[in-house]
């Protein structure tokens, strides 16, 4: 399991967390990850983590906000 969390003076704001479900069914090295919005997302462990806490962190919409 990764959780990533956005604090602002020790207190959460935000958090995203996703379970490993298994890999993917080809021959990418792609592990498949349930995230706790019910997404999926793919990663491929070569990556390291932080590309994977940046995929979570991209599911974040914040109200008002262009993600764009």
């Amino acid at each position: 399991m990764i959780t990533v969390a956005i604090l602002i003076n020790s207190n959460p704001i935000m958090a995203r967390s996703a379970t490993n479900i298994g890999e993917v069914e080809d021959d990418s090295g792609c592990c498949r990850y349930q995230v706790d919005t019910g997404a999926v997302i793919t990663h491929n462990p070569d990556d390291g983590a932080v590309a994977l806490a940046k995929k979570l962190l991209d599911t974040i919409y914040e109200q008002g906000v262009s993600n764009e």
